[in-house]
C-alpha cells in the first residue's frame, strides 16, 4: 500500500466514524430527553415507534441503532468493491449527518453566527 492509498483510506475512515459519532449523538440525546421526545420529535417513523411503543424511546432507538450498523456495514462493502461511489455516498452522508449536528445543537450554531 503506498501513501495515497493510505491517506485514502486514513480519510474515509474518519468520516465514517463521524457518520457514527453523529449518530450516536443524536441517540444519546434522544435518549436523554425521552421524555420530551414524543412532542418534539420530527420524524414521523419516530413518532409512531415512540407511540406503538407504549410511549417509550426503546423500540425507536433500536431501529436507528440497527440503521446506522446497516449504513457503515453497506459503505464498507462498498468501499471495497465501488470506491467511487463510496465516496460519492459517503459525502452526501456526512453532509447530511453535518446538517442534523447542526439541528441538535442550535445553541451551537447561533453562538458561531
Amino acid at each position: 500500500m503506498n501513501l495515497k492509498d493510505f491517506h485514502t483510506i486514513y480519510v474515509y475512515s474518519l468520516l465514517w466514524l463521524f457518520v457514527g459519532y453523529v449518530s450516536s449523538y443524536d441517540m444519546y440525546l434522544a435518549i436523554k430527553n425521552q421524555n420530551i421526545l414524543l412532542e418534539n420529535e420530527q420524524n414521523p417513523i419516530g413518532r409512531y415507534l415512540i407511540i406503538e411503543d407504549g410511549g417509550s424511546v426503546a423500540l425507536f432507538m433500536s431501529v436507528k441503532f440497527f440503521g446506522t450498523i446497516l449504513t457503515l456495514g453497506f459503505l464498507s462493502l462498498l468501499y471495497k468493491y465501488k470506491e467511487n461511489w463510496a465516496w460519492i455516498s459517503m459525502v452526501a452522508l456526512c453532509f447530511f449527518q453535518f446538517i442534523l449536528l447542526c439541528y441538535i445543537n442550535e445553541s451551537w450554531i447561533v453562538g458561531f453566527l
